[in-house]
């Protein structure tokens, strides 16, 4: 057998003759060598984040304490990531234990971030959540569940919400409350809805809502107005007080009023609102002095209540609630 090989090709020691002429090669610089390690670290970091970022939790449930109307605590929810999916929602503070669920891939997010359409909101028997729908103003209490819809919707299953709104929306979407007895679209007001097993009711404390039954039935609430729609299909009619132990609960956690540099007027006129009550101004002069009382630092965080003994202990006004449904003021008397 011929063993010939094409001169072309070469072999073992043709290679190792090529190599030994050549002679040795220079050692790569220094800043050369440091270079291409960094670019292979950063390359196997950018490989490891990308597999962490796929294991990302699909759900967290959130135990807060105290949250971030206080100042003093962080609480933590869940966001959407990469894609843009639209949201009605924002979520702002959260007090006890409260889980907050979304559909979709997302990461932690912090108070005033939008949660997108899907997300559910549940909270425990010590748990209420601060949030805005379609740019309205809701507070969740404990022991409730809800959805976030589209178009400015909320499915409420169970619990309770207080809805709040500066002025008439009538020119506007409503913002929707579904529940499993009916529906309720508010025209500019404050009222809560109440949901269990047994039915639905709707109290007004201000302006007007409509309120749609599963059977059709549509009517209009006005202040003072409410209605309980049971199960069975029965409704009634029902006359219900702006303030008292019904909408206690929608006080314990509130939207911040920033007070520093505004006249005492203003806050008199908030804590009047917010719990449903007259405020009646005593003595000549009284109400030209509120409007001229500048008040100065802050009461984030505080009830109604903590807030008004705060600020009223800074003034020379002095106040009672003795008279139920009524904030009276008048000025401190002097002592000589």
């Amino acid at each position: 057998m011929n063993d010939e090989r094409d001169p072309r090709a070469g072999g073992p020691d043709e290679i190792g003759r090529l190599i030994a002429a050549a002679g040795p090669r220079p050692e790569p610089a220094a800043q050369i060598e440091a270079s291409v390690r960094s670019a292979v670290e950063r390359a196997w970091q950018e490989s490891v984040a990308q597999r962490n970022a796929r294991r990302r939790v699909r759900w967290l449930a959130l135990a807060a304490s105290l949250v971030a109307v206080t100042g003093g605590a962080m609480w933590i929810a869940l966001r959407q990531q990469a894609r843009a999916i639209p949201a009605d929602a924002t979520l702002l503070a959260v007090r006890g234990n409260v889980t907050v669920t979304v559909a979709h891939d997302r990461e932690l997010i912090a108070a005033g971030s939008r949660l997108p359409l899907g997300t559910t909101v549940r909270t425990a028997h010590n748990g209420f959540v601060l949030m805005t729908v379609a740019d309205e103003s809701m507070r969740v209490g404990p022991g409730s569940s809800l959805r976030i819809g589209a178009g400015g919707h909320v499915r409420l299953t169970g619990g309770r919400i207080y809805v709040e709104t500066s002025d008439s929306r009538e020119s506007a979407p409503p913002l929707i409350v579904e529940t499993p007895f009916g529906r309720i679209s508010h025209l500019g007001t404050q009222f809560q809805v109440v949901v269990d097993r047994q039915g639905m009711a709707v109290s007004v404390r201000s302006g007007h809502v409509r309120v749609k039954e599963v059977s059709g039935q549509a009517q209009r609430l006005s202040a003072g107005q409410g209605v309980d729609v049971q199960r069975g299909g029965g409704i009634q009619r029902l006359s219900v007080s702006p303030y008292g132990p019904d909408w206690a609960w929608a006080n314990a956690l509130v939207p911040d009023l920033p007070i520093d540099g505004r006249p005492l007027s203003d806050f008199l006129s908030w804590y009047a609102r917010e719990m449903g009550v007259k405020l009646v101004l005593l003595g000549p002069g009284t109400a030209t002095a509120v409007k001229h009382t500048v008040l100065s630092g802050s009461v984030a965080g505080m009830t109604p209540d903590q807030a008004l003994d705060a600020v009223m202990a800074s003034t020379r006004f002095e106040y009672d609630t003795k008279i139920p449904g009524e904030l009276r003021i008048r000025m401190r008397v002097r002592a000589d």
